[in-house]
């Protein structure tokens, strides 16, 4: 049986997240957020990141990241793991993924995504509203894939990459380690590690 979710986060995202939680029926118990005042859409914020230090409540209940900002994401899907707790997929119903598509752990697909035949997701990903990922993609952990965004067949993006609002990635195309596509942009050669890219047809911008 599926334990209550406890959403890190009680932003935009969070809410997001507390929507597909909805949607699909799970169980969601409330946020942890020092910055936002409860109730959201009746559910109350029980604290913030100190809640992690007990024990009984990690083991109470699973986790969801409703922050995307991609360095508190990953501190906290870091903080989630050392304290032991478990990060939830989640996917809402209104996205379409073929059933050889892979999920890893923490990742969330949001409505209107669509992810097709033998793409691989790695961990605590987010594919966000209306994001396409096509055949064969290989996404790394942590990647952040924002709304409207296009990654055609055989696209590979490394771990902590960020690909911005609207962007194209041409086929087979390669997103280096933690490179930052701008929204809009149209990528049509491989990206280093560490790389920010922006513009139709891209410059580099550090």
């Amino acid at each position: 049986m599926s334990k209550p979710i406890v959403i890190l986060g009680a932003g935009g995202h969070g809410k997001v997240l507390f929507d597909i939680c909805r949607e699909t029926e799970r169980n969601t118990h409330g946020f942890l957020d020092t910055k936002v005042a409860g109730p959201i859409h009746g559910l109350p914020v029980l604290g913030g990141d100190s809640m992690l230090d007990d024990s009984a409540f990690v083991a109470a209940y699973d986790f969801a990241i409703g922050v995307g900002e991609r360095t508190i994401h990953k501190r906290l899907a870091g903080l989630i793991s050392e304290k032991g707790g478990t990060l939830v997929t989640l996917v809402h119903p209104s996205a379409i993924l073929s059933k050889s598509v892979k999920l890893g752990a923490g990742t969330v697909v949001m409505a209107g995504a669509v992810i097709n035949i033998d793409a691989r997701i790695g961990q605590n990903c987010i594919v966000n509203t209306r994001a396409s990922i096509d055949h064969d993609c290989v996404i790394g952990n942590g990647v952040q894939i924002c709304p409207g965004a296009t990654l055609a067949g055989e696209v590979r993006c490394g771990e902590d990459a960020f690909i911005g609002s609207g962007a194209t990635i041409l086929p087979t195309i390669q997103i280096g380690a933690r490179s930052f596509i701008g929204a809009g942009s149209t990528v049509n050669k491989n990206i280093p590690a560490d790389k920010t890219v922006v513009g139709r047809s891209f410059r580099y911008a550090n």
